[in-house]
């Protein structure tokens, strides 16, 4: 499917720029602590918002992809998700990784959030990737939050007569 390759690589390639602008941002910024701020809105920050808005909608449309379209090849956004969601993070095997030193859960909430989604979209598509990427998930995911989904889980499931008697025999 050709459109499908053509919309993957618009996407890539909106998403690459957004990381490698963010990433030329903060280094241009890096030498002023603390870090400073505008209060106006110039064309820089109108055109900042103009770039985030493209970048999360291109996440977005990979992520739609993955679910439509399973067997689509998304070798190349996965190492771009795999810069998204791993910013900011330190540990010994994510210092070596090129990407952002900064996190893009604090310069670009909305983006991160999407590129989270995005992966795991791509996850449900492809097990091997999921069995690759389920620690970090842990790592990040909250234990209360997983106990709460666990929760609404059982609660849906067991309020339904058709699973009551398929739950019943695994409790």
């Amino acid at each position: 499917m050709k459109w499908i390759d053509q919309v993957l690589t618009r996407a890539s390639g909106i998403i690459e720029k957004f990381i490698s602008d963010n990433s030329e941002k903060n280094a241009e910024g890096s030498f002023f602590t603390p870090p400073r701020s505008r209060t106006g809105k110039g064309r820089k920050s109108v055109a900042i918002s103009k770039a985030l808005s493209k970048a999360v909608t291109a996440i977005y449309t990979v992520g739609s992809l993955a679910i439509v379209c399973p067997s689509a090849d998304m070798s190349n956004v996965v190492p771009l998700l795999h810069t998204i969601i791993t910013s900011g993070r330190s540990g010994p095997k994510l210092n070596s990784l090129p990407g952002p030193s900064t996190s893009l859960q604090h310069e670009a909430p909305s983006f991160y959030i999407q590129g989270w989604l995005a992966m795991g979209k791509l996850c449900l598509a492809d097990g091997k990737l999921a069995k690759n990427y389920i620690p970090l998930f842990v790592q990040v995911v909250p234990v209360a939050l997983m106990f709460m989904l666990c929760l609404i889980d059982y609660y849906i499931f067991s309020h339904l007569s058709i699973y009551t008697l398929l739950q019943n025999t695994y409790m």
